[in-house]
């Protein structure tokens, strides 16, 4: 059996948040999902040069995210000559595949990964520790990067999710953040928005438009502080949507109450027709949804379109999306197109229904 020693050239580094989550606790859950593939991983320590206490916050998160694996803490100074060991950088956060090869084949040579222990003095000089926390920094950046969903809208890949994930990287240095704290956070905005919307007044239509848009980009910050964290779950992602259908519906619901008390009925009445159509579309896409006892979504018939990809159908999908429709509908009417907005949406949604009845109808025998 092979030990596995996580070397740190500092305590703070050990402590250091990578993304929300300490980087000994991250460290070590790619070596706990490497012994899950490979039956060949013995002792595992963690070794810091002067003894190192984890932080609550990092004991807590080295119990979730490597419950499997009994960790030594040690003193690197210390630490004697091991049999058979391998040396991981701590702050280089190897990758389980990287950890697996090395086991595998001990004539690999991989960046943070070596069989004898690493220059204690080299690691613990400044300059080699400012080195450290930039590498750290960099990685942050690169697991807020993938955080992005392959499925996101064009409004969301250009606008929305370069301000999200700087969101995301301010609240994951918040302790005891958690994507329940950022849903909320989205569902407050759409609240605002409603009451400003309410309110009947020129500035409420403002207002509303500014906080819809506002709470369309902030719609994306649970999920990235979720997979930033591995903390992703069905519970979560069906609250997400839920919470993401409400705020859609307030709005037009909002709107269309705007524009009655102002005395635009023909646009409040659009209005109506539309928040019908949309509110139909998304109990049966969401009764499909639950029937199917699959994750709780209402991207059925988005998921259906992507399934035969198409450039019409990609744009098709893209403007149907909520990013889109937030940001279309926030610009519009600060452009003073609020009535022209509620028509067009009582026709766009009259088409999706119909799309929407088409896709259920046809596939309501496929397997989920």
């Amino acid at each position: 059996m092979t030990s596995l020693v996580l070397v740190f050239s500092r305590a703070d580094t050990a402590n250091y948040l990578v993304a929300g989550v300490p980087a000994a606790a991250r460290a070590a859950r790619e070596v706990s999902l490497a012994g899950r593939e490979i039956d060949a991983i013995g002792r595992c320590i963690i070794a810091v040069p002067g003894g190192w206490s984890p932080n609550a916050r990092c004991e807590a998160e080295l119990k979730r995210l490597a419950p499997d694996r009994t960790w030594t803490i040690a003193d690197a100074c210390l630490l004697g000559p091991l049999s058979d060991a391998l040396y991981l950088r701590g702050e280089a956060l190897s990758r389980a595949p990287d950890i697996i090869a090395a086991i595998t084949n001990p004539l690999a040579a991989l960046s943070g990964i070596c069989r004898d222990q690493f220059d204690l003095a080299h690691m613990a000089d400044p300059g080699s520790v400012r080195k450290s926390l930039a590498e750290l920094n960099r990685r942050s950046g690169e697991i807020l990067l993938a955080t992005a969903k392959p499925s996101d809208g064009i409004v969301s890949r250009t606008i929305n999710r370069p301000i999200s994930r700087t969101i995301s990287r301010v609240l994951l240095c918040v302790p005891g953040i958690t994507p329940l704290h950022a849903t909320f956070g989205t569902a407050a905005l759409g609240i605002a928005m409603a009451a400003c919307l309410f309110l009947g007044h020129s500035m409420g239509l403002i207002w509303g438009a500014v906080l819809f848009q506002a709470a369309s980009i902030f719609d994306g910050v649970d999920g990235e502080i979720a997979r930033a964290t591995f903390r992703t779950s069905a519970k979560g992602a069906m609250l997400d949507s839920v919470t993401d259908a409400a705020t859609n519906l307030a709005f037009i619901a909002g709107l269309t109450i705007n524009l009655g008390i102002q005395g635009r009925h023909i646009a409040a009445a659009a209005g109506a027709e539309g928040l019908a159509m949309l509110t139909l579309g998304l109990i049966l896409i969401g009764r499909r949804a639950h029937l199917r006892g699959g994750p709780f979504t209402f991207d059925a018939v988005k998921d259906h379109f992507r399934a035969k990809p198409s450039r019409l159908m990609q744009v098709l999908t893209w403007i149907t999306m909520r990013d889109f429709f937030a940001a279309a509908g926030a610009v519009s009417i600060l452009l003073g197109l609020a009535s022209e907005t509620l028509i067009i949406f009582a026709i766009a949604a009259t088409i999706w229904l119909a799309i929407t009845l088409s896709v259920l109808l046809r596939t309501h025998k496929e397997p989920a």
